[in-house]
């Protein structure tokens, strides 16, 4: 199973080859992102200046994807990301890439993202676009 990251998700809306051909490798896969990723495309959406159209087609990407939820379960595991990262003395990541981190990792899901400070964080599977 496989989790998209907000920048995939992006270039999916704007038709990028290259994030459809990775969609492409993944077919058997079923297809999820995370709530984080729906609120930062629904706020820019929200911003743009053609907002309707946009708004239209970012619910559409996501009636096509499963969105995982930031549950109770996905909060713990977040918070100890965090507290890996800062015990560690790594530079700290943004917290909306915490609470991504946090879901991916409390449902055992690959996250593909263009996004390398998710490799910084201990027993995180990802896939780099």
């Amino acid at each position: 199973m496989v989790c998209l990251d907000t920048d995939i998700m992006v270039a999916l809306l704007r038709g990028d080859k290259r994030a459809l051909d990775v969609i492409d490798m993944h077919s058997n896969d079923q297809v999820k992102t995370t709530i984080i990723t729906a609120y930062e495309l629904l706020k820019g959406a929200s911003i743009s200046s053609r907002r309707d159209e946009n708004i239209r087609m970012v619910m559409e990407l996501l009636q096509n994807v499963t969105v995982l939820a930031l549950d109770v379960g996905a909060c713990r595991m977040a918070g100890l990301i965090y507290s890996k990262l800062r015990e560690r003395g790594r530079r700290m990541i943004g917290e909306f890439d915490i609470l991504i981190a946090g879901i991916v990792k409390h449902n055992r899901e690959l996250l593909i993202t263009r996004d390398m400070h998710f490799q910084a964080i201990p027993d995180m599977s990802v896939e780099v676009w």
